[in-house]
């Protein structure tokens, strides 16, 4: 019988991506994802492998059956999250809802000790602006937004019952990602697909500022970090970063411009809202995941910069 993954928000950018990996490499994999509304879970994320996978859809909050799922689980990966920063200002209940009471629903029935592995995917914007150039998974976390608050409690949560119900846990904390089934409509779908639907769309990029950094991760090699992770003997609770490329903003529009063919930039003043919640320029330090993975993954920027454009293409409204 083929070793079982429950891929929690599979239906997801990232999540989607995690289960193509699992399913590539034999895993029976079963998706539980409610396809709630103003998130990024969609069913044809997974048209490619639905036919081989199994998929409830469902939010887990109200979903009874996990029990009988995990226990043909080997692994669990908790992808559910919204990634809104700035609609989760104006909701955060709702953000509340899908970030931190969700992974509650799910812990709730994960059974003790054994072999079975978790893995949460958890965020840059948990550290929020450290007074660091590099920052370690000891930096503090003071978040600067409500995303960022519950994106921490819920790790809280793992944390707290790695200890209780001797869990085997590992927290992976990414920065921004990029890459197919990224939402391409919507008021606040991150930093490169706002970026890229402006330059498809004709609109003169605006970059705040010519020295602001940020790191990016292209959503396939955080899903073979994801199945690596997985294959490792783990013990307790860990946290990784796992660190991506640092660029300025201004390069990234750059390229992105240059990929696309098509397009222009200007640099601007932020506005305030953007202000209260921006993150400084210091970039995480992986050399812990490295030293457990070895050397991790690293795509081309070009070529899937240039594929997530056409993404874009292909899909925006």
């Amino acid at each position: 019988m083929k070793p079982g993954v429950l891929v929690a928000g599979g239906a997801g950018f990232v999540g989607s991506h995690i289960v193509k990996r699992f399913h590539h490499a034999g895993y029976a994999v079963t998706v539980v994802d409610g396809l709630l509304p103003r998130t990024g879970g969609r069913r044809a994320n997974l048209q490619a492998v639905l036919p081989g996978i199994t998929f409830i859809e469902g939010d887990i909050r109200q979903f009874n059956d996990l029990p009988a799922i995990l226990k043909h689980c080997e692994i669990t990966v908790d992808c559910m999250a919204w990634t809104s920063h700035r609609q989760a200002l104006q909701d955060p209940l709702y953000d509340l809802g899908l970030n931190a009471e969700s992974h509650l629903h799910l812990l709730r029935h994960l059974r003790d000790a054994g072999d079975h592995k978790v893995i949460y995917l958890g965020s840059r914007g948990q550290y929020g602006n450290p007074l660091v150039a590099e920052i370690t998974e000891e930096s503090p976390m003071v978040p600067e937004d409500i995303q960022g608050i519950h994106k921490c409690a819920a790790e809280w949560y793992y944390r707290v019952y790695a200890k209780l119900r001797r869990l085997n846990i590992i927290s992976l904390r990414f920065p921004n990602c990029f890459g197919e089934n990224q939402p391409t409509d919507g008021e606040d779908i991150g930093l490169i697909g706002g970026l890229i639907r402006d330059v498809l769309g004709g609109r003169v990029v605006e970059i705040f500022g010519s020295g602001r950094m940020r790191s990016i991760v292209y959503a396939g090699d955080v899903a073979e970090v994801v199945y690596q992770i997985s294959q490792k003997a783990l013990t307790g609770f860990t946290a990784f970063n796992m660190g991506g490329q640092q660029m300025t903003i201004e390069a990234l529009a750059q390229l992105i411009i240059s990929a696309a063919g098509q397009g222009r930039y200007a640099l601007a003043e932020a506005p305030e809202d953007i202000k209260k919640i921006d993150l400084n320029n210091a970039r995480m330090n992986d050399d812990r995941l490295r030293g457990f993975l070895g050397d991790l993954p690293a795509s081309d920027l070009r070529s899937t910069l240039a594929a997530t454009i056409g993404y874009f293409k292909d899909n925006m409204t």
